[in-house]
């Protein structure tokens, strides 16, 4: 449902003048589902960075971005210092009345200007800039752990990824459905487009403890993710050099990411285009790899029916599957900077598709071609082609630079939500150069604890934390602010919702469950 501001007649509109004062309260005898408000403030800020809490996604500055790629916004957002309190949704009308307008034209064009307020021409993308955008964050290195899902869960495992690409496909839909509804809010008028993520979401359908739990939840899955992604560095750094322990390998990729956290965000724009090209590369080299072997595996000729379904595993399964889908708080920025929001279900669909084939088609190639022999990171399984050692080479070198651009990503997106860089200050005071090396040497240490259980670690990241970031949070504040709002159908039309939670909390609990077992089993994850 598209937002609509309504417009109020006026037989000969004064200026209107724009003055700070207390909080809008709502308007007595105005039609909605009563008073709306939310105790505390929401104040949008903005500094020298821009932190997009995702996996892959492109980070930008403050300066001017190159045209067609979006600047990502996360838990610094905004452009304005003043607290803008969270009125009613009934007391749109009088929100409105405070802004400034020149006497000739109507508050529904004042307003519309407003709401386009932040997105400028070289902000704004096309439905092609809006994909490729979408696919970045979604197509990543998590896929070097599908096929060991497909080991885990047999064939049904394209099951899975069939499932959990409809469920997060659909929340897709939701977060850009609810951010439609968030414009109903006075609230949306004090944060351009650009600013408006998760935060903004949770704050408006939740207050001020929804955004709190939300953005932690985010840092954890950030968190996580990192560790999954230096153990995997670990694997492939070892398989470069193999006079490499795996453990050294792991502290090495966390100093180095750690030091290219100093590199200013927009050389690293540029180095994530670098590191999309090295994950193509990577895929071709490993299935080129993969083609050189005499015979495959084929375990279903071997093993029967456990190469078709096992359930025990179905919860882990699809763990590792869902975290590859940790991008869903990137999507807010990517859907307001878009010139047609109308055509957002669309590129959810092209990008969903992509993502179909990229993982279900590498996963049941993996399987195909290995079998049970799958190792946790599917490069480690190139390590053993004889016949391919450029290849396998070239895949792991590949990943190894994918992983390692992103990784001081999201070790600065970790540290900008502990410790956020102040307007006019340094940005690298003694004190925050000391909380990076703490996070570092903290990260570098699970990693290594971790360094033989990198499956483990993405089902329980996949499970927990962005079970609840992609599947449960999107939905829940879709039908929470369609309920605030009064969108029309919000109750016949909850069924999916509804659907989508079950789905989320049955996983999250099983997947988390189990996950915690594996994590104390010195074996790992029984098949």
């Amino acid at each position: 449902p598209a937002a609509t501001v309504p417009a109020m007649p006026m037989s000969s509109p004064p200026p209107l003048h724009f003055s700070p004062g207390p909080p809008v309260r709502a308007l007595s005898g105005s039609s909605g589902r009563g008073a709306h408000s939310r105790e505390g403030s929401y104040s949008p800020r903005v500094s020298s960075l821009n932190v997009l809490p995702s996996r892959q996604n492109i980070f930008w500055d403050a300066s001017p971005h190159p045209h067609g790629l979006a600047p990502s916004s996360g838990h610094l957002i905004g452009v304005s210092d003043v607290p803008a309190r969270l009125p009613s949704p009934a007391g749109l009308e009088a929100s409105l009345l405070q802004r400034t307008c020149s006497p000739d034209r109507s508050e529904l064009e004042c307003a519309s200007d407003y709401l386009a307020e932040g997105v400028t021409e070289e902000d704004a993308l096309n439905l092609r800039e809006a994909v490729f955008n979408l696919s970045n964050t979604v197509l990543g290195v998590g896929v070097l752990s599908v096929p060991y899902a497909f080991r885990l869960s047999g064939y049904f495992s394209l099951v899975l990824v069939l499932v959990v690409i409809a469920v997060t496909s659909r929340t897709a839909m939701f977060i850009g459905s609810a951010l439609v509804l968030a414009e109903r809010s006075p609230v949306a008028y004090s944060v351009p487009r650009r600013g408006r993520d998760f935060a903004f979401l949770a704050h408006i359908a939740f207050g001020d403890v929804g955004r709190v739990v939300i953005g932690a939840v985010t840092s954890l899955e950030i968190w996580f993710a990192l560790v999954t992604f230096m153990v995997m560095n670990g694997v492939n750094a070892s398989l470069v050099f193999p006079g490499i322990q795996r453990a050294e390998a792991v502290i090495l990729s966390s100093l180095l990411s750690a030091a290219f956290v100093f590199v200013p965000m927009r050389v690293f724009s540029y180095l994530s285009l670098v590191s999309t090209l090295s994950l193509l590369v990577a895929m071709v080299a490993m299935v080129a790899a993969a083609l050189t072997m005499w015979a495959w595996a084929n375990p279903y000729d071997h093993i029967g029916k456990p190469a078709l379904i096992q359930l025990q595993n179905l919860p882990r399964s699809v763990g590792i599957i869902v975290f590859c889908f940790a991008g869903h708080p990137c999507f807010p920025i990517v859907h307001e900077c878009m010139l047609e929001r109308s055509r957002w279900q669309l590129s959810v669909v092209i990008t969903f598709f992509l993502a179909l084939v990229y993982y279900g088609g590498l996963g049941v190639f993996g399987f195909l071609v290995f079998g049970t022999d799958l190792a946790a990171s599917f490069t480690e399984n190139l390590a053993h082609l004889q016949n391919a050692l450029l290849c396998r080479t070239v895949s792991a070198i590949a990943f190894f630079v994918k992983i390692q651009l992103t990784a001081p990503l999201l070790m600065n997106a970790i540290l900008v939500s502990v410790w956020a860089p102040k307007t006019g200050e340094a940005e690298w005071p003694p004190g925050r150069v000391l909380a990076l090396a703490s996070l570092t040497l903290f990260t570098a240490l699970t990693a290594v604890a971790f360094a033989d259980d990198v499956a483990v670690i993405a089902s329980l990241t996949g499970s927990l934390f962005t079970m609840m970031t992609s599947v449960l949070f999107p939905t829940i504040a879709h039908l929470r602010l369609a309920h605030l709002f009064e969108w029309e159908g919000a109750r016949s039309s909850c069924i999916p919702h509804i659907l989508v939670i079950v789905f989320g909390v049955v996983m999250a609990v099983l997947g988390t469950a189990l996950a915690s077992q594996d994590m104390f089993q010195q074996d790992g994850v029984a098949v």
